[in-house]
This record gives C-alpha cells, structure tokens and sequence, in this order.
C-alpha cells in the first residue's frame, strides 16, 4: 500500500511540475556573423525556419549543402534563422562561409538557447507566420524533410 502511495504522490509531483513548466525562452541574441541583436520577432507576419546547428557537428556538416541551396532557392518565401551553439565565433564563421551559409545566426555557446528549444544540433523548426511552432526535425533534414516544412509554415 505505501508503494501506491509514493507512486502516486510521485506522479503528482510530475504533473503539477509540467503544468507549470516555463516557455521557452524568445529566440534572440547576437549574430555570429555581424555581431547584431537579431530575434525571431524581428520577422513579422513571415514564416520562419529556425535552424540548430554547430561547426563541430557531422549531422550540420552532413545537411549543410542541401539547406544552403534550400535557403536560396526559397528565401522570398521563409525566412531563416540559425541558433548557433556550443561553438566558438570563429569555428561559426568559418562554417558559414564554407557551406554558404549567409542567414542571421545566433550565438549560443552553452546551448542555453539551442537547448530550451531542441534536444541537440542539427535541429529544424517550423514556425507559420504568427511564429507558432509547428513542427520540429531533429536531425540531418533531407530535402523532402525541408520541403514538407516550407509547406507547412506557408499554409494559409
């Protein structure tokens, strides 16, 4: 019978502390690359695809290619976004410039940011044009995996 108790109360416990559980925090920082305040609300009325990735990362390295001609070919339709994390500036800017990377990244090296809204890099989310979360794909995204997100964030 004491078992069921503390099963019990141990549940509770769990529920009560998801109720109440936080929001993520505003997706905003300083740009890897141009050192500028640049947040999620900065695109209004614009569906976003927020990216999580790191230079150190094989799964970035891996989707890099693919999501810089993605990110040209669709640019007029989405914005994108970086979240940067657990990296140094310098490692950031080279991968940008290696893969042709040129969307506003925000630098989080302790993952304090990456880290309220994915559970690791490469991480996509899919937010519609009133920045509701949609959709999130962890790991290496493929093309089809991209283009089921652009669809999904510029549905009406």
């Amino acid at each position: 019978m004491f078992r069921y108790v503390l099963v019990a109360a141990a549940l509770a416990l769990t529920l009560a502390a998801s109720a109440g559980a936080a929001k993520p925090p505003a997706i905003a920082g300083q740009d890897v690359l141009t050192g500028r305040h640049v947040a999620l609300s900065q695109f209004r009325a614009r569906p976003v695809l927020v990216v999580v990735w790191g230079s150190w990362c094989y799964g970035c390295r891996t989707e890099a290619p693919t999501l810089a001609r993605f990110v040209r070919a669709h640019a007029h339709q989405v914005a994108f976004l970086g979240i940067d994390t657990y990296d140094t500036k310098q490692n950031a800017r080279k991968f940008s410039a290696r893969f042709g990377l040129t969307f506003p990244s925000i630098w989080d090296p302790r993952e304090l940011l990456a880290g309220a809204w994915s559970r690791g890099a490469p991480t996509l989310l899919v937010f519609n044009r009133r920045h509701v979360l949609l959709q999130r794909v962890e790991g290496t995204a493929s093309l089809a995996q991209l283009d089921a997100a652009l669809k999904a964030a510029t549905r009406p």
